[in-house]
């Protein structure tokens, strides 16, 4: 599948890039390249292939879900420059 100029400036819009023309006939041929090799994997055969979200059988080992170091908002929040009822005050920066 060939790239166009139209599709090229489609793209070159979309990517906020600015190609000289040596640069286009370049990335149009690379991009040409590109699509071809997609068609070409497009063509093979996966009818026997099930989908997968990875390609490792692996079993993930979980853990329990326990609380280890417990309620600490009081020191956090006395290393802040100003903090009030639990929360952080920032100066204001939009009036």
């Amino acid at each position: 599948m060939a790239i166009d100029d139209k599709a090229l400036d489609k793209l070159c819009f979309l990517a906020r890039l600015a190609l000289n023309d040596n640069e286009r006939e370049g990335v149009k041929a690379e991009l040409t390249q590109m699509l071809d090799f997609v068609a070409e994997l497009n063509q093979a055969n996966v009818d026997q292939c099930e989908p997968m979200a990875h390609p490792y059988d692996t079993v993930l080992h979980l853990r329990e879900d326990v609380v280890l170091t417990g309620d600490r908002c009081d020191a956090l929040t006395a290393l802040a420059p100003a903090a009030s009822a639990g929360l952080y005050l920032v100066p204001k920066v939009i009036d």
